[in-house]
């Protein structure tokens, strides 16, 4: 049986082991990787995720769709979309959602930037 913290690790590789991009794609998506968790922060999980879905490059959108499967699983919300669903979520789901983004963003950052892939 893994711990949460195995869990997040496993499902941060891999998110990375599906971004083909090389060069300076690579370089733009490893250096938003680093500021994601930052802009969560700042602008809260909603904002974040609209920013992620407004971008048309694919590597955003993977991101966008490993957090939204991690949380649906993580936070039981019977399959919908995270971004859908934080707008009937309380203050305290909310915060637990954005919680746990941290989280599995940090192992996102921590392998990134060890260039694991």
């Amino acid at each position: 049986m893994q711990t949460l913290s195995q869990r997040r690790a496993r499902a941060a590789l891999d998110l990375l082991s599906k971004i083909e991009e090389r060069g300076e794609k690579r370089s733009k998506f490893s250096q938003f990787c680093k500021s994601f968790p930052t802009m969560v922060l700042k602008n809260g999980l909603g904002q974040s995720l609209a920013f992620i879905r407004s971008k048309p490059e694919k590597q955003y959108e993977i991101m966008y769709d490993t957090l939204n499967a991690w949380l649906v699983k993580e936070l039981k919300l019977d399959g919908k979309d995270t971004f859908l669903k934080i707008h009937e979520m309380d203050a305290k789901q909310y915060m637990q959602a954005q919680t746990e983004s941290l989280r599995f963003l940090e192992w996102v950052k921590r392998y990134e930037s060890a260039k694991i892939f």
